[in-house]
């Protein structure tokens, strides 16, 4: 009979040899999720295919499709990772911020971060997003709406603080920012210009809170200042004439 301490030794072990399987299948749906989203980043969803990311993973077509039933699973798969880690970052960050402005201030950079840390997947999500047909109801649809849910209950609680106005339609100003953003984001890249996101958000935000209509006091300063204009621009004309 094998002594007491055998056992026990024997227990111990194969629980940690149960588990090498379970971490090697961990492991293997990391590397399959990596070179899937290499894949979806480089070109359309339709012209992906599940043999170049088994040829990038290392692996089989056959064994993909032991951890995914189909590619769209797959590029679910992908997109979630991506959301969880984003919502994971932003919910303790912006529990410990006070303050409609404050808030607003920090979503909007945090939002272009996203088109410097990772402008790749961004465009990956936009396309998606763009897919009329396929996209309401979808898992990027609810990926969406989970993380854009920071930003419209931000919103409503500066309603209901009386930061905001009373007749603000929160849905539509959620849009307005998200896509303003995506869209004057797009445009920097393209032009290969840089930006600091928190001096970038400091002036959406300002946009937003502050509007864009001179204040009753300014008024008059601001058509001081363009009849001042018009003067030197019409000395400077008599100038070259003489």
């Amino acid at each position: 009979m094998p002594s007491t301490s055998e056992s026990d030794s024997a227990k111990a072990i194969r629980p940690a040899a149960a588990a090498l399987p379970r971490r090697r299948k961990a492991a293997r749906s990391s590397e399959i999720l990596a070179a899937a989203r290499e894949v979806f980043t480089a070109r359309s969803y339709e012209e992906a295919s599940i043999s170049e990311i088994a040829a990038l993973a290392g692996c089989v077509e056959g064994t993909i499709y032991t951890y995914f039933r189909n590619k769209r699973e797959l590029l679910d798969a992908v997109l979630a990772a991506f959301f969880d880690a984003l919502v994971d970052d932003v919910a303790p960050r912006l529990d410990a911020i006070h303050g409609t402005r404050d808030r607003l201030r920090f979503l909007v950079a945090r939002h272009l971060q996203i088109s410097l840390d990772d402008p790749a997947l961004g465009a990956l999500i936009v396309r998606e997003s763009r897919r009329q047909g396929a996209y309401f109801g979808s898992k990027l649809h609810e990926l969406n709406r989970r993380y854009s849910r920071f930003l419209q209950q931000t919103l409503e609680e500066g309603v209901r603080r009386g930061e905001l106005r009373a007749d603000l339609n929160c849905a539509l100003a959620r849009d307005l920012i998200f896509g303003g953003i995506e869209h004057w984001a797009f445009n920097e890249r393209g032009r290969r210009r840089a930006f600091e996101p928190a001096a970038v958000a400091d002036t959406i935000v300002g946009m937003l809170l502050d509007g864009w209509a001179a204040s009753p006091q300014d008024a008059p300063l601001a058509v001081l200042s363009r009849r001042v204009d018009r003067l030197e621009a019409s000395l400077r004309q008599t100038g070259r004439r003489k």
